[in-house]
């Protein structure tokens, strides 16, 4: 139908009488000026405008503004097939990124977020704005939605943007479509394809190599870590000319370790004699008599040559250890090597836990933390921290609940019971990192051994628990 008065005569129509005839006159569109006519003298022009101006503004529809349409990683992000977590376990997630020590709180949300989705479950969309900062670099354990909003929010001027959005496009990374990924995931590939075919991975890489950036570059050495061997000798020495710095000393420190026949060999028995197993006398059977001891337990120190050394000396001498393989050098059992390990000597213990993740055998990295926390009488917080951060698994159930009974931490809780001073109000990361170790079934176990604290120094520990036992039955298996 026709519209014989156009928005601007409208306007001013509309304007006239709100304004009052006496301030502005009313004057009739040429458009109206034949319906006008039509009407007789005797009826009053602006009555007659009043009401097609009335009538007009209640049906003639205002423009509406273009929607913009959506764009790919908003219709990804919709398309994630996995659930949304249930309310309950939304609720324990948010009020755990809030009870979390700041400084903490990235690892422990990435490990919450690891467990959501090993229990099938998705971040809820609204929540992802305030949890977005904490899980950005762990991007390699997230789900399509997380990495969706990421590939929205993140900023123009970081690399990985591009990478969020372009890996949206494909469910899984493979050797077609590794290239879009962000470069956590990237490593991780390369990992895994190592871990099966050395050679099929470093060729995979030096097929991109001078095409990406240095800090890309540097992830992708990493990753050549995991199946380092002889026949990646030449690519690495061809590295002593890069044009990072940082990527040069990367690859000389892979070489420096590069576990060849003989020289993994040298390293394997130069890490097997810091362990020694003291030599059967009269003393130690007096020991053994008495009950201190069998008199065999085994000993660690590092050569004299060594003792003071930087942590580099450690790195040369146990990176890319199995500790199957240190344990029968030693001639010992693995959980004996860790017994023998002084507290102090954490580093070692990551290098092992690393191993073991490298070559996929998540057993033995769960066996080496479980026994590890059993063994050193006294649970400080940066043990805890690095080893439950390091790994990112929870223990078995077993170990799990040896770990509870230990007089470490019984001693543990009883000392942050008993300490009443403002610096106690807060979790220092023993408990929630301690948390992150359990599985489903041992929670309600490890929840009964903080209900001698305090409501504000257990309250992250408990919403972790919170929200583990609100997610799916899937998460227990």
């Amino acid at each position: 139908m026709d519209d014989p008065i156009v928005a601007d005569v409208h306007a001013r129509i509309r304007q006239a009488f709100l304004l009052g005839l006496a301030r502005q006159p009313l004057a009739t569109p040429p458009s109206l000026v034949p319906i006008m006519n039509s009407l007789g003298p005797e009826r009053a022009p602006e009555l007659a405008l009043l009401a097609l101006a009335g009538q007009r503004q209640r049906f003639v529809q205002v423009p509406q503004p273009a929607i913009e349409a959506l764009n790919d990683a908003a219709r990804r992000l919709h398309e994630d097939p996995r659930p949304i977590l249930p309310p309950q376990a939304r609720r324990a997630l948010a009020r755990l990124a809030r009870s979390a020590e700041k400084s903490l709180g990235p690892s422990i949300v990435q490990i919450a977020v690891r467990r959501i989705g090993a229990a099938g479950c998705r971040v809820h969309p609204f929540d992802l704005p305030e949890l977005a900062h904490l899980i950005r670099a762990d991007v390699e354990s997230l789900g399509l939605a997380e990495r969706a909003y990421l590939a929205m929010t993140t900023s123009g001027d970081d690399g990985d943007r591009n990478q969020y959005a372009t890996s949206l496009f494909y469910d899984r990374i493979t050797a077609d479509n590794w290239t879009t990924f962000p470069k956590a995931q990237r490593r991780a590939f390369v990992v895994g394809m190592r871990r099966d075919d050395p050679a099929a991975g470093r060729g995979l890489v030096q097929t991109v190599w001078k095409t990406e950036p240095a800090p890309m570059r540097a992830a992708l050495l990493e990753a050549i870590a995991t199946g380092l061997g002889p026949d990646d000798r030449p690519f690495l020495t061809s590295l002593a000319t890069d044009r990072a710095d940082s990527v040069k000393q990367a690859a000389a420190s892979l070489l420096a370790r590069m576990p060849s026949a003989e020289g993994l060999a040298q390293r394997l028995a130069a890490a097997a004699q810091c362990f020694v197993r003291p030599s059967k006398s009269a003393v130690t059977t007096l020991m053994k008599s008495i009950g201190l001891g069998d008199g065999t337990n085994l000993t660690f120190a590092l050569p004299n040559a060594t003792a003071n050394a930087t942590q580099p000396i450690r790195e040369q001498m146990f990176t890319g250890l199995s500790l199957d393989a240190l344990a029968e050098a030693v001639g010992a059992t693995p959980d004996e090597i860790l017994g023998a390990l002084p507290a102090e000597e954490t580093q070692i213990v990551i290098l092992l836990i690393d191993t073991a993740l490298q070559n996929g055998d998540t057993a033995m990295a769960r066996r080496i933390v479980g026994a590890r926390l059993t063994s050193i009488p006294v649970l400080a917080s940066h043990h805890v921290i690095q080893l439950a951060d390091r790994m990112r698994l929870e223990l078995e159930p077993d170990a799990a609940r040896r770990l509870l009974a230990t007089p470490a931490w019984v001693e543990t809780i009883r000392t942050l019971a008993e300490v009443t001073t403002s610096s106690a109000l807060k979790d220092d990361g023993r408990l929630v990192f301690a948390e992150t170790l359990m599985p489903c079934e041992v929670m309600p176990a490890f929840i009964q051994t903080l209900a001698p604290l305090s409501p504000s120094l257990s309250r992250p520990a408990r919403d972790f628990a919170d929200l583990v036992l609100a997610l799916p039955a899937r998460s227990q298996s």
